[in-house]
């Protein structure tokens, strides 16, 4: 599958209209920004209540969304997506999910170019209309393009994260992509949701039916996870990705405590998961569970997820950055005392600026 030109000639075609585009867009940029200036110059600023969690919440988002587009567009994506990224999704998968795959592995195979061009920029798009958008239209279309496409990558690129073939958190489950959406449609929510205590609550359930989740697939014995190869095999895939010493070599040291104790190790985690999730459903406003949610979350992102964009094949720095930012929101949104502290002096600083 593939261009029939050769991979060099696949590169400048890819790269002249990557410039060509950003050009484009970059002009773009700079007239509405001059656009919008005027407008300050020429009457007051619509006055909005939303609190500094959704701010905080939709640069976060559009920056991930900016950064999946700079990944989308490295060298190895032109040539290898579909067999480095596509092709390794389709075994074991449920035959609806099976056929999807394929479609899609056959329709970007009829010019994987113009695709990964496509992808490039619509993901770049997202991000920039998210981030500059602010308060306006723009914003709830960079946020409804970001539920479809979303969606459809969450499907067709990343086979529902995994959840019926033995996914892990460890292996970015149930889909980063997945928690793009949820994070779109919860910043599509009118003012007087952000107003309320709503977003706590939803944000508590969330994180409860999340971690239970995540406990159920490490623990299936289906999952393959209490074996030897399992668990010490994939850690140990992870670590010979091209990366720094400093990443790679509590890689190492890990895949070999699993290759020998599988069974303690993976009941530690199957515990910790459950833990988590009684934690927010009992306790969801203890500093103790946001900590140790935190840690956790942390440390599946590098000693699972390995940080997602390490190697020159990641499409997106894994579920555990979008994870990281939802409880850093929930704590703006709490006022837990370090981020309150942060937040007021942040407010302080823009108020000064201005």
């Amino acid at each position: 599958m593939g261009s029939f030109l050769p991979p060099s000639h696949e590169q400048q075609t890819f790269y002249g209209l990557f410039v060509l585009i950003a050009a484009i867009v970059l002009i773009t940029l700079v007239v509405r920004w001059l656009s919008r200036k005027r407008q300050r110059l020429s009457r007051f600023p619509f006055p909005h209540s939303f609190p500094h969690a959704y701010e905080w919440l939709a640069r976060a988002l559009g920056s991930l969304w900016l950064l999946d587009g700079f990944l989308q567009a490295q060298p190895s994506m032109i040539t290898r997506f579909i067999g480095g990224v596509l092709a390794p999704l389709i075994s074991g998968q449920p035959w609806p999910l099976n056929i999807i795959i394929k479609w899609s592995m056959t329709l970007w195979s009829l010019n994987p170019v113009l695709w990964n061009e496509f992808a490039t920029w619509i993901q770049i798009g997202i991000g920039l209309t998210i981030l500059l958008g602010g308060h306006s239209k723009y914003r709830r279309l960079g946020l409804w393009i970001s539920v479809f496409w979303g969606l459809a990558v969450w499907i067709g690129g990343e086979a529902l994260g995994g959840i019926f073939v033995g996914g892990s958190v460890l292996e970015g489950a149930p889909g980063s992509v997945l928690l793009y959406v949820l994070a779109s449609i919860f910043l599509l929510a009118p003012e007087q949701f952000w107003q309320s205590p709503r977003p706590i609550k939803m944000l508590q359930r969330f994180m409860a039916g999340l971690w239970f989740f995540v406990a159920l697939l490490q623990a299936l014995p289906s999952s393959g996870w209490w074996n030897r190869e399992g668990l010490s095999s994939y850690i140990l895939s992870m670590a010979e990705m091209p990366q720094p010493h400093i990443f790679s070599l509590p890689l190492y040291a890990w895949a070999h405590s699993l290759g020998q104790h599988p069974l303690l190790w993976n009941t530690a985690l199957v515990l910790t998961f459950f833990l988590l999730g009684f934690l927010w459903t009992f306790a969801p406003r203890s500093p103790f569970t946001w900590w140790l949610s935190l840690t956790v979350t942390f440390s599946t992102w590098w000693f699972g997820q390995d940080f997602g964009v390490l190697g020159g094949m990641g499409t997106d720095p894994n579920s555990g950055a979008i994870m990281l930012v939802a409880l850093i929101t929930y704590a703006q949104l709490l006022k837990f005392p370090l981020w309150h502290r942060i937040v007021e002096r942040d407010t302080h600083v823009t108020k000064s600026a201005g």
